[in-house]
Parts: structure tokens; sequence; C-alpha cells
């Protein structure tokens, strides 16, 4: 199964490589995520370019027959990806991820970006390619299902990228054999170095060549890569510069790792490095100021500390020493913070405001359950059972009456059939779940989970959820299926299917398909399909499809079309469609301008290139208020945001002025005297309120004004420029005969026949 994920803003095939060139085509030079990274070597004189990064991140699940499947290496990838958008300088539109992939689909990412690469050179002093691979493999290479990548082959695409710095992060077993085989050893320490380039390649593994790697159900990731991407948030900022380092950072996730396995079922790991840099400073790899909010460790916290998201998603596991103050880089939003110490377990919810540092404070917690590894190699069958896991009995069919007041079996036992008279709970079950009030699955769901009030699924989904209040999946794992609810369904992970509520819909990571809400739809790493709401649609990061509200759409990039009152998006490659649209790497803009028939205008125009619309308002320019009008309109752009530019344009305009808005006053008030005394409710009151209507409607029409405009632009900066332009108003005689009575400086054109005529003026104004 494929996935699009938060930062990559392709699939996989040949998708990749046209989506990428074709996003490359429409912003060249552009890019909003992320900071431009520099080794800590002082700039060469006159230097002013940035530092470019591109990353490749691959996730597979699955190794093939006779290997377990991972859980986590999907959710490793986004993590990693997330952590280095944030704060590590990698720009959506330089980043890939692809879950489950072929051979075919990862060499087409690798042809993509080296086309990106190319595309761009000369725009940066230097470029840096981040490969990232979590999943299965061997002594030789990548298990990716059914398909092999093997490792001479991966190196030789590696190389094709033609960047000066290539970092590559391998989370799978046996991956210490990638490194040996490269040969070589490390050249002359760019620590110290003092030439004025970094180049070269960083080989970082998470075991040797004959370790296995793991993943964790307790911390939902593998230990490598939660050491990384916390390590990268600062808590491998050894010299407390607010800096990450490369070398910072493989010794962190070395003794991290190293920690954690030690006492494991399938051996300790010991990852692994091979670097061949040379250039000045250590190569930075995240910056912590750039984060939009900080959490302080204080000296005197200690213990094993794990921050989540809301849904239970795990952000980073930290092991404190008493004496050592520590800064974390985060998201700001909610996060629940566990602490575990030799005796307890303590827990607390803190709130991370933008722009905020937060010290820590801990307060009382609650204990968590401890969970079990799978390897990531060819031996996972011998070694998937844990220590301390219990065996589990599969019952065909259960009755309860509260969790823990069953028959038969107990609530650690897998079903078929579970019936809850007032709440059921089961670990795994393959049928169905059925209960008058709650429905509780610690494992994972193949088939239906009904209930009248509320769901919780902890594990997997496969199949359906159905509540009269609220659906939870929690456990963060992969969901396919349904989710219904008449208030709210929440989903802590990725979610393909439909989601349909009362109130609201969440997905924490990326949500395929459709999701319809009363109020408001929030897919976290943004959506493929489609987000209907009857107020607001939420979709942060890079999304495919169809956003449609009452309201407001919020899009970080949409591949697709928004339609709603008000749409705001980073990047819209497709259709706006709102009365109001706020589109950064689009059309945004406010003019002030001037015609010939002596009004003068304010607009806004927002949008995309291709689709932008115009709103705006104005008046006689002696600002008497004896004539005033407003409009609203569709235009597309001929040509680029800087430069000279095209607007072509259709606007309907509705004049006024003040004895029409005097005339249309007295007719209401005669009609009302006419129905005085009528009350409302009754069928007199609505005729009353019909002929306001048609007196309105009058007065409307009379004053409407179709309009077609052609715009040239000079435009010195984005934001700034002048322009001048044609407006030509329709004049149907008969129907808005008021609009043109007086007031229009040049004659009509006739049309067609007689019946429609044309008023010409010219216009000029400033953009900003």
């Amino acid at each position: 199964m494929k996935k699009r994920l938060s930062a990559g803003r392709f699939d996989a095939g040949l998708a990749i490589k046209l989506c990428l060139a074709l996003s490359l085509a429409l912003a060249p030079g552009a890019g909003t995520g992320g900071a431009a990274f520099a080794a800590d070597g002082a700039k060469a004189p006159g230097e002013s370019l940035p530092v470019e990064r591109y990353a490749l991140y691959v996730a597979s699940n699955s190794g093939g027959a006779g290997r377990a499947t991972l859980r986590y290496a999907v959710t490793d990838a986004s993590r990693l990806a997330a952590t280095m958008f944030e704060i590590g300088g990698v720009k959506p539109e330089n980043s890939i991820i692809l879950s489950d992939p072929s051979k075919g689909e990862i060499d087409a990412a690798f042809r993509a970006l080296g086309a990106a690469v190319e595309k761009n050179k000369g725009k940066a002093k230097r470029t840096e390619f981040l490969f990232y691979y979590s999943g299965h493999s061997d002594e030789t290479e990548f298990l990716l299902g059914d398909d092999a990548y093997p490792y001479p082959e991966l190196k030789a695409a590696l190389t094709k990228v033609p960047t000066d710095v290539h970092v590559v992060m391998l989370d799978s077993c046996y991956s210490g054999n990638f490194i040996r085989s490269k040969g070589g050893s490390r050249e002359k320490p760019f620590l110290v170095d003092d030439s004025s380039v970094v180049q070269g390649h960083a080989y970082l593994s998470s075991s040797s060549e004959t370790e296995a790697s793991q993943e964790s159900d307790a911390i939902q990731a593998s230990y490598f890569t939660q050491a990384l991407v916390t390590g990268l948030r600062g808590a491998a900022d050894a010299n407390m510069d607010g800096k990450v380092s490369l070398n910072e950072l493989y010794y962190y996730a070395f003794n991290q790792t190293l920690s954690q396995t030690e006492t494991a079922l399938a051996g300790p790991q010991h990852p692994s490095y091979n670097i061949t840099l040379v250039g000045s400073g250590d190569l930075v790899l995240t910056d912590i100021t750039q984060a939009e909010a900080t959490l302080v460790f204080p000296k005197a916290a200690e213990g094993r500390f794990f921050l989540r998201a809301p849904g239970g998603q795990l952000v980073s596991e930290i092991n404190k020493i008493k004496g050592t103050e520590l800064v974390l880089a985060l998201s700001a939003g909610v996060y629940q913070v566990t602490v575990l110490n030799a005796q307890k377990t303590f827990q607390d919810t803190i709130y991370l405001p933008d722009g905020s540092r937060f010290a820590l404070d801990m307060t009382g917690f609650s204990e968590i359950p401890k969970g079990f590894a799978r390897i990531r190699g060819p031996e996972e069958k011998a070694r998937e059972v844990p220590e301390e896991e219990p065996d589990r009995e599969l019952v065909p069919f259960t009755i309860s009456l509260v969790p823990g007041l069953m028959a038969p079996g107990t609530p650690k036992d897998d079903v078929n059939i579970s019936l809850g008279l007032f709440m059921a709970q089961n670990h795994d079950v393959t049928g169905m779940q059925v209960s008058a009030f709650g429905g509780f699955i610690t494992g994972s769901l193949t088939g239906i989970q009904a209930s009248g009030f509320m769901n919780t699924l902890s594990g997997d989904m496969t199949g359906i959820q159905g509540a009269g209040f609220m659906n939870v999946l929690s456990g963060g794992g992969d969901a396919i299926g349904i989710q219904g609810a008449g208030f709210m369904n929440i989903a802590s992970g990725d979610f393909d299917g439909i989601q349909g509520a009362g109130f609201m819909n969440t997905v924490s990571g990326h949500a395929r398909w459709f999701q319809g809400a009363g109020f408001m739809n929030i897919a976290g790493q943004g959506f493929s399909g489609a987000q209907y709401a009857g107020f607001l649609n939420i979709a942060p990061s890079t999304s495919n499809g169809v956003q449609i509200s009452g309201f407001l759409n919020v899009a970080g990039t949409l591949n697709g079309v928004q339609i709603g009152v008000i749409n705001v998006a980073k990047e819209v490659n497709g259709l706006p469609i709102g009365v109001l649209n706020f589109i950064a790497d689009g059309v945004m803009s406010t003019s002030v301008w001037w015609d010939g028939d002596d009004n003068v205008w304010l607009q806004y125009q927002g949008g995309s290139k291709y689709l932008f619309t115009t709103a705006l308002i104005g008046g006689s320019n002696d600002f008497s208020g004896s004539r005033f009008a407003f409009g609203y309109g569709i235009g597309t752009k001929l040509g680029e945001p800087t430069g000279i530019s095209i607007d072509l344009e259709l606007i309907a305009k509705q004049y006024f002025d003040s004895a029409a808005m005097k005339s249309l006053e007295s007719r209401i008030d005669a009609i009302r005297d006419a129905y005085s005394g009528v009350q409302d409710g009754t069928s007199e009151a609505e005729e009353r309120d019909d002929e306001i209507m048609r007196a309105v409607g009058d007065v409307l029409e009379n004053w409407l004004v179709p309009s077609m405009r052609a715009t040239l632009n000079l435009n010195f900066t984005k934001h700034f420029g002048i322009f001048a332009g044609v407006s030509m108003d329709v004049h149907i005689i008969g129907f808005n005969d008021a609009a043109f009575a007086s007031g229009r400086s040049e004659a009509p054109k006739p049309l067609w026949n007689d019946s429609t005529e044309m008023y010409q003026s010219f216009f000029f104004g400033i953009r900003f």
C-alpha cells in the first residue's frame, strides 16, 4: 500500500518526476519551507547564496514472505521528514517521501531530484542531499516487499544526484554492510579544516554488518530513527549552541540506540558511520532557533521523558540526566509529557504557543504499559514474541457486561464476535464487536466495531468503526475503511477510507479518500481525495484533491481545487474558488486605481495565476457619496509575479447613487405602511416580505453592470507595481439603464443589434 506523507508532494513512479518538474517550473527559485543552512565556518567575502537541500525518504513496512510486517517504518520516515522541514532547511518542493515503493519508483525519485538539482544549478553556494531508508534489508540489499534494491545499485544512484554533499541514513538490519562495502577511510577532519567548501559524503547506519535493527511498540518507532529525530530536535546539541551538527547527531544516536537495545532479545545495536567530508566547520543539520517553539528541560529534571502529540503519536524520547539543561525544538501545539524513573511514571499535558520558550515544570503522571520489539531482517519470525508478551487464545464468541466481566475468555484474548451488553473490551477483533455503550479494542480490528456511544481502537484497523458519539483510533497504526460518528472521529496515524461525522474529523497523519463533517475536518499530514465541511477544512501539509467548505479552507500545498468563502494556502497548483483567496505563492495583492469616469477604486486580488478572484469597492473621486459601487469577478494572469504581466478578467459591478437609495427607502416604507398591523408569520407578512425583496431586486438589476477588463502590469516586486488597462462595461438596454443614466465620459459603442452597447473606460493604478 502506498501513501502520501507529510513532507513530500509526490507519490511514486513517473508521476514523481513529472510533478517535481511542474512544481519547479511554476515557482522557479521559490521556496518557503525551512531556512538556509551552512557549515559553522566564516562566510567567504561577498557570499550571499543559500545552501539548498534535497531529500528522499523511503519507507517499507513489508519485507516480503517470511518476514514480520513492520509497523513504524512509514511513520519513522514521516517524522524525520517533518523535522528536517521544520528546522533542517529542506523545502517541501525539494522533498519526496515514498511509502512501500518498488525499486523502479525509487529510481524515478532519484532521477526527479537529480533533475531538480540540475535545474537550480548556480542558485546555491552549496547543495546537499539527504537519503533516508527505513525498512527491511539483508547483507546485500534493501528488501522492498517482493522487490529488492542491491547496495551497489543504490550507491550508483546516490552518486548520480549531483549535489556537493550526500548524507545517507539507513535504519534496517545489517545496514553496516552498505557502509563497509564502500571502502576507504575517513579523510581530513572537516571539524578543523580551513578550506572554503564542504564536499563529500556521510553514511550513518542503524546497526553493524552483523546486527539486526529493531522497532518497539513502547516508543512506536525504531530505536535508531527515534534517536535521530530526538537528537535533531536538540537532544544531541552537546555544546548548547542551538545547532545540531553531523558529529553531534551520530554520537547521540549511537549512545541512545545502544542503551535502548543492550538487553533486547534481538541483541544490541551498534550504529555505524563512514564520513568522508572536507571543508570548513562541522556540517550543521538542524537549527533549533528556527523552531516554532522550544521546550526547556531544567537542570533538576531527570528520567526518561516521552513527548506525544494529541492522539498518542510519539514526538520525542529523551533520557535526561540531572544537572544539565536541555532544549528541544518542537512545533507549536499541545503535548502529553510522560517521565519514567526507577519507581514511578508521571504525566502532564502542556501547551506550547507559537514563538514560545517553555520551561518544563513537572507534576503528577500515570503509568504506561511496556511493549515489545520486532527486528528488521531475515530472522523476525523466530524473535517476534517478546519476553513478557502473554499467549493469547482465539475466542470465537464472547459476551460481556463491562470490561473484565465477560465469558468466555478475558480482555487479552483475540475474538471473532464480541457482544457487550454495556461495554466490551478485547485485544484483536477479527469479525465484529458490538456494544450498547462503548467498545474498546487494545490491538487491531479487521471487521466492524459498533457502539451506541464511543469506540476506541489502539492498533491497526481494516474495516468499520461506527458510533453514536465518537470513534478514536489512537495507536498511530494503519487504518483502512470507514469511521462514522454522530459527533467526532479521531485517527492518530494515516487513514485510507471515509470519515463522516456530524461535528469534526481529525487525522494526525495523511488522509486518503474522503473526510466529511458538519463543522471541521483536519488532516495533519495532508490528504489525497476530498475534504468537505460545513465550516472549516485544515490540511497544513501537501495535499491532492478538493477542499470544499461553507466558510474557510486552509492548506499547505494543494494540488487541486479549493472551494469556500475564504481560501488560505501556501501554494495551490490548481483552482482556488472563493470570495477571498490568500495564496502565498500565487496572486495576492491590494490595489488602488482611478478610471476615466472620475471614480476611485480599492480592490483585492487573490488566487493562483491560472484563476484568481477580484473584490473591489469604489465611488466618485470627490468622495461625496453621490455614486458608489462594489464588484466581484474572476481572472487569469499571463506572465510572472515580477516583470511584465497581463490580467484578463470578467467582473460584475453593482452601482448605486444616493437618489436611487432614497427612492428604494421610500418604496420600502410605502410597502410596510400598506401592510401595517400584519403579524409576522402570517401569509400577509410573507407577501409583504416578497414585495420588499422585489423592490430591492429591481434596484439591483437596474444598477448591475457586467464588465470585461484587460490590465497591463509592470511589477517591480511581487507585491509592488503599477498598472494600466481598459474596462468595457456592458449596457443591456431595458435591464440596467439606471447605471448608465449619468457619469459616463465616453460615448457608447453598439454591440448586438440595438439591444446592447458598450462603454469603454481607461484606468491606471498602484499595486501593493
